[in-house]
């Protein structure tokens, strides 16, 4: 078991190089079982940004979910994100150097899945409201010495609709399970106009009863045509009591 993930971490190490943009994300979750179908989680998760040179961002999430039906599963949650921003310059030449902004987002989703062979398919619509809170930030002349009035940032709301199609293959004997999946970002507050699309691929491994780990790669297309995309290697740990 230990060679295969360190084979599986090599590998990855040896792909990060080519990617010109990568970033990494970490997660790790822990799920209590409450009743037959209901479970509560937690999950803190970290962030890097662009060719992991800082911290992105710190988050998390209390959540609960429950099984509608054997193919049906409704989630709902709350988590906390400490982000930072990268340095700015505004159009006058004045710099706004990085700087660390809360938000706060609850989400509900609902989950369909069914099987085939040895295929399961997912589909998840999620609802997420985001609020950035609004703060007051430092900002320096051209120089990055001279200190200018500080910076207004206002509070910001924002509903968004995501929607992901998940593919899993259940490995005769193995205790990998490789997954791919596409999910859309829709803004419900620009006439539903896609902001983002993450294309992943990935497996998890299930080391025993309570414990798994994941590893995957993902890219992250823009909406918007002038943003370049985005690339992330992700490992993610999970528990179950």
């Amino acid at each position: 078991m230990k060679k295969r993930l360190v084979i599986i971490l090599l590998a990855l190490c040896a792909v990060t190089p080519v990617l010109k943009a990568q970033s990494l994300w970490t997660s790790a979750e822990v799920r209590v079982k409450a009743t037959k179908n209901l479970n509560g989680f937690v999950e803190a998760e970290f962030r890097t940004h662009d060719g992991m040179s800082s911290a992105e961002r710190w988050a998390g999430t209390v959540g609960l979910d429950y099984k509608l039906f054997s193919f049906l599963k409704a989630t709902a949650g709350y988590t906390y994100i400490h982000q930072q921003t990268v340095t700015e310059t505004t159009k006058k030449g004045n710099i706004i150097p990085s700087y660390w902004q809360p938000k706060h987002r609850a989400s509900f989703a609902l989950t369909g899945s069914v099987d085939w062979n040895r295929f399961s398919f997912s589909l998840r619509e999620r609802y997420q409201y985001t609020y950035r809170t609004g703060q007051s930030v430092p900002k320096f002349d051209s120089d990055g010495i001279t200190p200018k009035d500080d910076e207004i940032v206002e509070a910001k709301h924002k509903h968004v609709l995501r929607s992901r199609l998940e593919v899993e293959y259940n490995i005769a004997k193995s205790k990998f399970t490789p997954y791919v999946s596409c999910e859309l970002y829709n803004s419900l507050s620009d006439r539903f106009a896609v902001e983002k699309t993450r294309w992943t691929i990935g497996s998890s491994y299930k080391i025993n009863k309570k414990n798994s780990v994941s590893l995957y790669y993902r890219y992250i297309a823009n909406g918007d045509e002038d943003e370049e995309g985005g690339h992330v290697i992700g490992v993610g740990y999970k528990f179950k009591l």
